[in-house]
């Protein structure tokens, strides 16, 4: 299966937006399914075959996200 360490190999290349298709065919490459990030710290969770899963540190300390 992949790593983190792979995803985040291939996010580095990324140098503008118009580079982001080519970084998804690079993770589905890897094996990445679907992923999710969440705004409360920017973690990301990532998903592959037979309920491979992994995720990534959170970049920032916990938001308080209001109810509206």
């Amino acid at each position: 299966m992949f790593t983190v360490d792979q995803i985040e190999l291939a996010h580095s290349k990324i140098k503008t937006g118009a580079e982001f298709p080519k970084y998804i065919q690079e993770i589905k490459a890897l094996g990445v399914l679907a992923f999710e990030t969440w705004v409360v710290d920017s973690h990301t969770e990532y998903f592959g075959t037979n309920g491979f899963q992994t995720k990534s540190k959170p970049q920032y300390d916990e938001l308080t996200i209001a109810n509206s």
